[in-house]
């Protein structure tokens, strides 16, 4: 069953970036304390609609113990947002799934989840296939310097979010359930928008009428809880190393959607690669 969520979260990731590129021309600390703030609503409501009893068992030394997570994963909602703003979806998303090498090294390192030589081996050819993916030359001018932030940034995501990806395979295989860290998560990270915005004054940050292009922006934080949900509940009986490569081919869909409605030019170098990345995840879907 966990292959079933993985896989559905891996398509409905790869649509995300291109719904937030096409809203990547607001303020990019707006644009995350704003996304955060409606994504992490959408967690509320969703856990609260299927478990009503979590908001009278609110515990706050479960809040605490899942600060670290939280924290991590801003940052990297951070990095994204800024990544996607100053470059090319189809390079910067190739870039960020190679958090995949993150958080599968943790998991076999730390948690100590088994992995065939065949995994291993599939794996790697994956990561290098993403990364091939970021470092072919594009067939258009951009400027270098705005394309060394997004890179950067693109990285910043790699490590932050995938050291959360780890972190949270702990609190799910914990508390066996997948909304209960979801709606803690989310109650945190609200907290935390609604402090920043009292002590910074900022609370035209939180006022949606400030963001362009809405409707792309609602989109992408339905489409990224959504996948957020699914990935969490393949966690709860899936290996996190094994899941976490899966993702990766999210890659294929989004640069293919970045060709066919964003426009970027793609050469066929890149499909062969999209390809290999299509092969290999099949292969290490089967793979028991």
């Amino acid at each position: 069953m966990w292959l079933y969520w993985c896989l559905l979260s891996t398509v409905i990731s790869g649509f995300t970036s291109i719904a937030l590129k096409k809203c990547s021309n607001n303020d990019s600390k707006r644009m995350a304390v704003m996304g955060l703030l409606v994504y992490h609503s959408i967690m509320i409501i969703v856990s609260l609609i299927v478990h009503p009893e979590f908001i009278i068992q609110l515990n706050i030394y479960d809040m605490m113990k899942m600060l670290p997570g939280v924290m991590m994963q801003s940052i990297g909602f951070y990095c994204a947002i800024s990544a996607t703003k100053y470059g090319k979806v189809a390079i910067t998303s190739s870039i960020k799934k190679a958090k995949v090498v993150v958080v599968f090294l943790l998991g076999i390192v730390i948690l100590k989840e088994k992995c065939t030589l065949l995994q291993l081996i599939i794996s790697t050819i994956l990561v290098i296939l993403s990364i091939m993916l970021a470092k072919s030359k594009s067939q258009s001018k951009v400027d270098k310097r705005i394309e060394r932030r997004a890179i950067l940034y693109s990285y910043g995501f790699v490590f932050f979010n995938g050291i959360s990806s780890f972190i949270n395979k702990i609190y799910v295989t914990e508390y066996q359930s997948p909304l209960y860290v979801v709606f803690y998560y989310a109650i945190i990270i609200v907290i935390g928008i609604l402090i920043y915005c009292l002590v910074t004054n900022k609370w035209d940050y939180i006022d949606i009428r400030k963001i362009n292009n809405k409707k792309y922006f609602i989109l992408q934080s339905l489409l990224d809880s959504s996948s957020s949900i699914f990935d969490r509940c393949a966690l709860l009986d899936g290996n996190v190393s094994v899941i976490s490569v899966i993702n990766t081919s999210s890659i294929v869909i989004t640069v293919l959607a970045s060709r066919l409605i964003l426009k970027e030019k793609i050469s066929w170098k890149k499909y062969l690669m999209i390809l290999g990345v299509f092969i290999n995840v099949f292969i290490l879907a089967l793979i028991k």
